[in-house]
């Protein structure tokens, strides 16, 4: 992270480049696919939310309860591997209590305010409404943040209003679907951003 001046903006070297980075909550990622009916592509998807700019980090953050869980979960993260996504997360062990929710969204949070600086891009793929201060810090270091989700969905997978307004940009994942789902044509639409 950029060194803070007294005045609480960051300072960022002439020379740095303009990053994009795609973070994934992969319990959300899980409860679009059984909403949406369809496995999509994440490398689709982020290059129709980054208008075709590489990725520079692309991270998947999903713990897994138990071996049951984790062989489910076996192929999806090898592709995500072999795609150049980092997965994060851990096997809780046995008898070990898990934390229902919220243990992956603190490190995807961590992630985004240490490797996004000014002017970089970040895309997140989620729906809970504790992120919202982090959509809302992430735009206040004059960081671009578009939410993915969809709000054609219950109310407990939807994001809530507070959370795509804390966004530069609200991407609707119904509207790319014909594109990013697996099996689907490839390509996608213009501006879709």
């Amino acid at each position: 992270m950029s060194p803070r001046p007294a005045d609480g903006t960051r300072r960022v070297a002439a020379t740095r480049t303009q990053q994009t980075i795609f973070l994934i909550d992969g319990s959300h990622y899980d409860r679009l696919r059984s909403v949406l009916e369809s496995p999509f592509d994440l490398s689709a998807l982020a290059h129709i939310a980054s208008n075709g700019a590489p990725l520079d980090h692309a991270i998947y953050y999903r713990d897994v309860r138990d071996e049951s869980e984790e062989a489910r979960q076996r192929s999806l993260f090898g592709w995500l591997k072999h795609n150049g996504f980092m997965v994060k997360g851990r096997r809780h062990s046995s008898g070990e209590p898990r934390e229902r929710y919220g243990t992956n969204l603190v490190e995807l949070a961590v992630d985004a305010l240490l490797l996004a600086h000014s002017g970089d891009r970040v895309l997140i793929l989620a729906a809970d409404a504790k992120l919202a201060p982090l959509l809302a810090a992430l735009r206040d270091d004059d960081i671009d943040v578009t939410l993915i989700s969809t709000e054609d969905a219950p109310n407990t997978i939807a994001p809530a209003r507070h959370l795509i307004e804390n966004a530069n940009r609200f991407l609707e994942l119904k509207s790319v679907l014909e594109w990013i789902a697996l099996g689907g044509p490839r390509g996608g639409p213009e501006n879709a951003s």
